[in-house]
């Protein structure tokens, strides 16, 4: 896992910089400078970066489960 992989998948699932940083316990600055390969960062702290993304993905998926069993749609909603 590296840096910009890192920034990869987390641009492509459409997840704010801010949405990873509350939940991987990082300020935006830090996790830009990550993202950017500004700042050498430790392998722990890309896995805590990667499983806050892994966190935001599963949790989009069971809201989306939930809303199919419900008969409601999620377009056009930022989840």
């Amino acid at each position: 896992m590296t840096a910009k992989t890192i920034r990869a998948k987390r641009a492509a699932a459409g997840i704010t910089g801010q949405d990873i940083c509350q939940l991987a316990g990082i300020s935006r600055a830090k996790r830009s400078d990550i993202e950017r390969e500004y700042i050498a960062t430790s392998p722990e702290e890309l896995q805590r970066i990667d499983g806050a993304i892994e966190q935001i993905l599963r949790t989009r998926q069971h809201l989306a489960k939930l809303a199919t069993e419900a008969c409601l749609s999620l377009v056009g909603l930022r989840l």
